[in-house]
């Protein structure tokens, strides 16, 4: 349905963690000066907490199915098509941008940055484009859900200043904004992560802040940590 109205615990789930998950990137400014308060907000409430733990229990504990999420290996081989032939094209237009700029694609000593932001990106493809859409999309329909989402996206980043630098606030997050729609539509036609993670919204990330932001480095062994936290929670709460 593309539109409808039925209202249950997972609408307010859905609500509150996506409010939660804008609260907490918030706090990243007001945290600038204590990396380990940072740590604790990024990585662990955020990308563990609330991109693995919280759909993982939620599935878990009412007997639905990865699947239902866009979690399974239905649709893979268009998925997978759709992922390069997309991320192809979005990587062309980003160089011919960067190029009539003329931008350097200077990686040396960055690829510890691109580690952590594929992380980064694989909580978002997660947390909002798998959890928060489906949840929204049973409570409101198709149109509502890829309009919320795209919005919880967009303010997600109001506290990850690396995404802010070189541009006004609210035009950034217009701009991530209708990012966000691009992928949540992507996602929503094949009904799969792997219609955009990880080239699609991986050349997306990449481009803009390495190539047009010049992000400062971030940890690689962040990452890591991160990472391995994903994988360890998510597997212990699937078989607890």
């Amino acid at each position: 349905m593309f539109l409808t109205w039925s209202l249950s615990w997972g609408t307010i789930v859905a609500l509150l963690a996506g409010t939660v998950c804008v609260v907490l990137s918030y706090l990243l400014i007001l945290s600038r000066q204590n990396p380990i308060a940072r740590l604790v907000l990024r990585e662990l409430l955020t990308i563990v907490g609330l991109g693995v733990m919280l759909p993982v229990a939620w599935i878990k504990m009412n007997g639905l199915s990865l699947s239902q999420f866009g979690l399974s290996s239905q649709n893979w081989f268009y998925a997978i098509i759709a992922n390069v032939v997309l991320a192809s094209l979005l990587a062309v237009m980003f160089y011919m941008e960067a190029k009539g700029k003329s931008q350097k694609f200077d990686f040396s000593g960055k690829y510890g940055t691109v580690f952590y932001l594929m992380v980064g990106v694989l909580f978002e493809t997660l947390f909002f484009y798998s959890f928060l859409r489906q949840l929204f999309e049973l409570s409101f329909g198709i149109i509502p859900a890829l309009l919320l989402t795209s919005a919880f996206y967009s303010l997600h980043h109001i506290g990850l200043e690396e995404q802010m630098s070189g541009a006004s606030r609210k035009k950034e997050l217009i701009n991530l904004f209708f990012v966000g729609l691009m992928y949540s539509v992507t996602f929503r036609v094949f009904n799969s992560a792997l219609a955009i993670f990880p080239f699609f919204i991986g050349v997306g990330v990449v481009s803009d802040l390495i190539v047009e932001k010049q992000a400062h480095r971030l940890s690689w062994k962040i990452g890591v940590l991160s990472l391995s936290l994903m994988v360890l929670s998510a597997i212990l709460l699937i078989y607890l």
